[in-house]
């Protein structure tokens, strides 16, 4: 809503609004949600689930994740920089030993696509390029010669879907630019709206090569695959980057207060409100070898069914770089709606300090993690101010979220007016 001289807080306000010819209410919403939903739905390319789920556990676990992407879009965008980022680097590696190997063979890998049976005690681990490569390298398995359209078939990429909403955002940018063209107000949904689709057409671009709703995987066979093997392979693989650049708080792995949503990634024991671990699978040599580090985590996704979509013991400055920019084009974006009318003063100043704070706590991350990180492993006062920044980053943004509907009760008249696009159209006398 863009704010008139003329106009305050309280006068010269509507609420509902019927569908008429032109704009109602429930074209607004509608229009916002649509594109919410559908660019949602079809932006997510999840990994490859547990063997073992039933179709509605598989459809629960993407809703799950779609409600995330609607919460925090710019997390899910730094989800899908990370995996293409492995992804990339993997056919430097993996070209000599599958002259095949291109980037959609390095998304298939780092979403469980390949896996290793031991027939000796039939376990079937879930390795990813670079433990593949490991293995090579070392004599121990070869590459199956699978090719990009055997992937591509196996995958359930629509692309009508994506195209659909891909239309449909260009079309919502196209009307919201035609309607500050003419001095037409957007409403604080609209507004809000635009920067999930910049945030979602980056996430495209990042996921466009990795395959979509796949449920199968290929298997290695193996007679054997030793702990000592398992050993080297975690010591030369993992320990390489045993820790981010940066300070994060540590896994839930080797702490009670774990962090990187994995809260969200695994079984809770809801009877004593913990995380259910996940390293008692490991066999003990390497259960002590890799103990209270942070390669512990990543060794523990070797032996379960199915890869995290969150891998938060990779991330290093990089991924951080491209979450704080990311927090700030999606945040930074609501300044729009600085001058815009709200039904009250209240409203008003608390949209403008919730943006300000948003924007303000990811400003405050990388320097806060240089100063925490002289502070002991483990510590309270290290963990605390990661959380007391995530709290109140999601009271803010839910305050946003519950603003831009209630805040349609009261806008100005010409938020219901439409676009001329007449004016657009050449006169041909």
């Amino acid at each position: 809503m863009v704010a008139y001289s003329n106009i305050s807080f309280n006068d010269h306000l509507i609420g509902y609004v019927g569908e008429p010819n032109g704009r109602g209410t429930f074209t607004i919403v509608w229009s916002c949600l649509a594109v919410l939903l559908l660019n949602t739905w079809t932006v997510l390319h999840l990994n490859i689930p547990h063997p073992k789920w039933k179709s509605w556990r598989i459809y629960m676990h993407k809703a799950k994740w779609a409600f995330v992407a609607l919460l925090i879009p710019e997390g899910i965008m730094t989800v899908a920089f990370n995996q293409r980022r492995n992804a990339k680097s993997s056919i430097k590696y993996m070209k000599k030993y599958a002259p095949q190997w291109t980037l959609m063979h390095g998304f298939y890998s780092e979403m469980g696509g390949f896996k290793v049976r031991d027939e000796s005690n039939e376990i079937l681990y879930t390795f990813r390029a670079v433990q593949l490569h490991w293995l090579a390298e070392n004599g121990i398995i070869e590459i199956p010669p699978i090719t990009k359209k055997e992937i591509r078939d196996r995958s359930k990429a629509s692309r009508v879907a994506k195209t659909l909403a891909c239309l449909q955002s260009a079309w919502f940018l196209l009307s919201s630019l035609a309607r500050v063209v003419q001095h037409l107000p957007l409403t604080t949904f609209e507004v809000a709206t635009i920067p999930f689709i910049g945030i979602t057409w980056v996430t495209y671009y990042l996921w466009w090569d990795k395959p979509v709703d796949m449920e199968t995987f290929t298997t290695i066979h193996l007679p054997s695959l030793p702990t000592e093997d398992l050993c080297r392979m975690a010591q030369e693989t993992c320990f390489s980057k045993a820790s981010g650049s940066w300070y994060r708080p540590a896994l839930k792995e080797t702490s009670t207060r774990g962090w990187d949503f994995y809260w969200f990634e695994k079984s809770m024991d809801f009877k004593h409100l913990s995380i259910v671990r996940s390293n008692h699978l490991l066999p003990q040599e390497l259960r002590e070898m890799v103990k209270h580090s942070y390669a512990e985590a990543r060794v523990c996704s070797w032996f379960l069914p199915a890869i995290n979509e969150f891998q938060a013991a990779e991330w290093n400055n990089v991924n951080d770089i491209a979450l704080v920019l990311g927090g700030w084009f999606f945040n930074g974006l609501h300044l729009v709606a600085w001058h815009n009318v709200f039904p009250t003063e209240l409203e008003s100043l608390l949209w403008k300090i919730s943006v300000c704070l948003m924007l303000g706590y990811i400003a405050m991350s990388m320097p806060s993690a240089v100063i925490l990180a002289w502070l002991p492993e483990g510590s309270f006062l290290k963990d605390l101010p990661i959380w007391c920044i995530t709290v109140c980053y999601a009271v803010t943004r839910f305050y946003l979220i519950v603003e831009v509907f209630i805040g349609l009760r009261a806008v100005p008249p010409t938020v219901y007016q439409s676009v001329n696009w007449s004016q657009y159209i050449p006169n041909i006398d």
